[in-house]
């Protein structure tokens, strides 16, 4: 299948397009009716406009491609062959104790990506997420491998209660960029005269804070371009940092985020005190931080050099990986003993690759 003949699309900005269904569906229908298969083989990447220019979808095309033709078939599955052997709770490259996870929602492999992780495009998993249709990230390199599947309610990863945590990612290359004052309190429309301007110059803003006092509001952007964000943000408000209304448009370089993604964050309390004592603990200053009210992720801002520490510790606090623990006791008495005793009776939930015996001589 040539799918400029099939899937039709509209350019929607930030160079990005919009599958147009209702055409695409009608148009797959005419093509099945002059060419009747079972099997398909069609082209990625490519398409057409409503005036039957060719196109392309764009960053991630191929992927699009898949899970668009995926929906318009009805697909049961559809499965994107990579050469990774799934999707990680966080980067390999910076935790070795990195695990494939067998399972994510749509949601968190949406935030995921959003934050760097390799996964998938957040577009790609529109199409297949309107019609539940469970997306597979398999390894073509490695096919014993069962790969992720992404779907509307992934499984328990555990055989009882999903992590409430599933990942971590970071995105580096940052600037915060903080717009302080006084005069910005209960004032309407200061939010939107600065993120205005942020737009007008065609920034990115990856992150957004701002204190219930609306004495401040910081945002992130892409380091390059942060130079031109705070010349257009002193421009645009000369005259209330002249008249003290604004204190100052800080901008604050080598910036990096780290968010922690997972669907069961908003039914678990206390998952950002294990998060932020994590931090504390590996003497991690967090310089901003953000959750949505979907809590689906929680956002900090941190120092770029502190970056892959902080991955690290938060990592290996919430249990993403298993933990090796080994214990020896030399010349077991009474008080050894009774341990010993415990470590046995618990052996099926610890899973030990030894264990004592408690026979033999004690001491007194």
């Amino acid at each position: 299948m040539d799918t400029r003949e099939v899937l039709v699309v509209t350019p929607s900005g930030c160079n990005q397009v919009d599958p147009d269904y209702l055409e695409c569906e009608k148009r797959l229908q005419k093509w099945f009716s002059r060419q009747p298969a079972e099997i398909i083989v069609a082209t990625g990447f490519i398409a057409s406009t409503a005036g039957n220019i060719p196109t392309t979808l764009k960053r991630d095309g191929s992927d699009f491609s898949a899970a668009i033709v995926g929906s318009l078939v009805r697909a049961r599955q559809v499965t994107i062959w990579t050469d990774v052997d799934g999707v990680f709770s966080a980067d390999p490259r910076k935790v070795s104790e990195a695990v494939i996870l067998s399972t994510l929602s749509y949601q968190e492999a949406w935030e995921m990506s959003y934050f760097g992780a390799n996964v998938l495009h957040p577009r790609t998993i529109i199409p297949v997420m309107k019609d539940n249709i469970p997306i597979v990230i398999r390894n073509m390199f490695n096919l014993s491998a069962p790969g992720t599947m992404i779907c509307k309610q992934p499984a328990n990863e555990n055989g009882d209660l999903d992590a409430c945590v599933k990942s971590f990612a970071t995105v580096d290359n940052l600037a915060l960029v903080n717009v302080e004052g006084t005069g910005m309190a209960g004032v309407p429309g200061t939010a939107s005269a600065i993120f205005s301007a942020v737009k007008d110059v065609g920034a990115n803003v990856i992150m957004i804070s701002q204190a219930s006092s609306e004495h401040s509001v910081c945002f992130a952007v892409p380091e390059k371009e942060v130079a031109v964000v705070s010349a257009e943000l002193h421009d645009r408000f000369r005259e209330a940092l002249a008249a003290g209304r604004l204190s100052k448009v800080e901008v604050i370089n080598g910036c990096s985020i780290l968010a922690a993604v997972g669907l069961r964050m908003a039914s678990t309390p206390g998952v950002s005190a294990i998060l932020f004592d994590a931090l504390a603990k590996a003497n991690i200053n967090v310089r901003a931080i953000a959750q949505g009210c979907s809590e689906y992720n929680i956002t900090v801002v941190l120092k770029q050099q502190d970056c892959v520490r902080a991955l690290r510790a938060a990592h290996s606090r919430f249990f993403l990986s298993k933990t090796t623990l080994a214990v020896g006791i030399i010349g077991p008495g009474l008080i050894g003993g009774a341990l010993l005793n415990q470590l046995k009776n618990q052996g099926n939930r610890l899973n030990p690759v030894e264990t004592a015996s408690t026979k033999g001589s004690r001491t007194s």
